[in-house]
């Protein structure tokens, strides 16, 4: 299943904040990914803090590719979760539920939240996924799937929560993929 709009025309800006690629052509893409989305984002709003995007799209179904699996989430080692929670987001009306978890390396911590998205909607949890992924593999032979991940730069331990602009910059990033991700509403 392809892309509506290829994923480099998502929105270099997304409410106050502006976006720039954040890594070259020659990194690996995760196991079977078709497209991907990596960018920076900065406010123009005064937050001092940026924000990093990632979208993968995997349009079908490769052997060992894995769209729900936890290496593409975490932030890597010696990152350990130390908070985890499901948000409620509201993007123009509709809402949707992302999961928000918190990582800490020492006195550092990254706020991480993600999604994954189906042609069954959004979901946060691997195996409900997963799930529904197999079904929908067996029923319609449909085998597509997104992941969307957005992480702060690391901040101390103690500092207000990133939350409040994770959030906000989540509702802009859903309202824009809509036009890009091949899912109905």
């Amino acid at each position: 299943m392809p892309l509506k709009r290829e994923l480099a025309l998502f929105p270099a800006a997304v409410g106050e904040w502006t976006g720039e690629r954040a890594m070259s052509d020659t990194v690996p893409l995760p196991a079977g990914t078709d497209a991907y989305l990596f960018r920076k984002y900065v406010s123009s709003g005064g937050i001092s803090s940026s924000l990093y995007l990632y979208v993968g799209y995997w349009g079908k179904f490769r052997h060992g590719a894995d769209v729900f699996s936890g290496d593409y989430v975490d932030p890597g080692y010696l990152w350990d979760p130390v908070k985890e929670r499901d948000v409620l987001i509201d993007a123009g009306g509709r809402t949707f539920k992302a999961r928000e978890v918190v990582y800490a390396k020492g006195d550092y911590r990254i706020a991480v939240l993600y999604w994954y998205r189906t042609a069954h909607g959004v979901t946060t949890r691997r195996f409900r996924g997963r799930l529904v992924y197999g079904l929908d593999a067996m029923l319609n032979r449909r085998t597509n799937a997104a992941l969307v991940r957005i992480s702060t730069d690391a901040f101390r331990a103690g500092t207000r929560s990133r939350t409040p602009a994770l959030e906000e910059f989540a509702s802009g990033v859903f309202s824009g993929l809509e036009g890009v991700l091949p899912f109905d509403g």
